[in-house]
């Protein structure tokens, strides 16, 4: 009898140490990790994104990946540990000032390269930019105010546009061009029409900044930024095959 009992203890025993040795095992995989989240904010690496990306499937039609900076906040109110307070700084506003149903944009990326998505992918975004450029879009809203004289972009964030700019165009099946990736610049804040490079100031926002990988323009788009995406999804590409 005595045999039995210390048999059985020492099977629970082993099976206790199976489940802690397991465990120690995941959370010591980098492929194992534990996405750090308040309310409907996530905040992710960028390899986190690509795995949160791939991992999921979406009942709204995607063809338009819109590209945004917040002018304010700017890089002079990012700490290195804020980033869920200027995501709620940021959602209290949309929903209190602007009128919308939650933040705008479903995702914004930071100084430090980090990413957060927050409204659900399949919510189609809010914002000045219009319902017709909403309606098929995800929109990426980039900490910082990129016009001429003002934040120069970090290497890391840089890095990071075009990373996941990249991800998202393999996953709807984007190439980029104007059509599929696309400025606040170029669409009239008084019709939501797209203008492209043919507006007065008055009637657009300089957004995603005059420096912007180069500029607004659809030529600096096409010279500075559609090249480094369409080499990143390459290179992307190359590691799925």
């Amino acid at each position: 009898m005595r045999k039995g009992i210390v048999f059985i203890c020492s099977m629970i025993l082993i099976f206790q140490l199976g489940i802690f040795l397991t465990q120690a095992a995941m959370s010591s995989d980098p492929d194992v990790q534990t996405v750090a989240k308040q309310g409907q904010h996530m905040l992710m690496t960028r390899e986190e994104f690509r795995k949160w990306l791939f991992n999921n499937t979406f009942n709204r039609k995607i063809s338009l990946i819109q590209h945004h900076h917040t002018w304010a906040p700017s890089y002079k109110h990012f700490k290195g540990n804020n980033h869920f307070i200027m995501l709620r700084g940021m959602e209290n506003f949309h929903k209190r000032e602007m009128g919308w149903k939650t933040i705008a944009q479903n995702i914004t990326t930071f100084p430090d390269g980090k990413i957060a998505v927050s409204r659900p992918f399949n919510m189609a975004p809010e914002g000045t930019i219009g319902p017709r450029a909403n309606k098929e879009a995800i929109m990426i809203e980039n900490i910082g105010n990129f016009d001429a004289g003002h934040d120069a972009m970090t290497k890391e964030q840089r890095e990071t546009i075009i990373y996941i700019t990249a991800l998202l165009c393999i996953k709807f099946g984007l190439t980029p061009s104007v059509d599929s990736i696309t400025y606040h610049h170029w669409w009239n804040l008084k019709t939501g029409e797209r203008v492209l490079d043919n507006a007065k100031d008055y009637d657009v926002k300089s957004c995603p900044g005059t420096n912007f990988f180069g500029g607004n323009s659809t030529k600096s788009a096409k010279s500075n930024f559609y090249p480094l995406v369409s080499r990143k999804i390459d290179e992307i590409l190359a590691t799925m095959e």
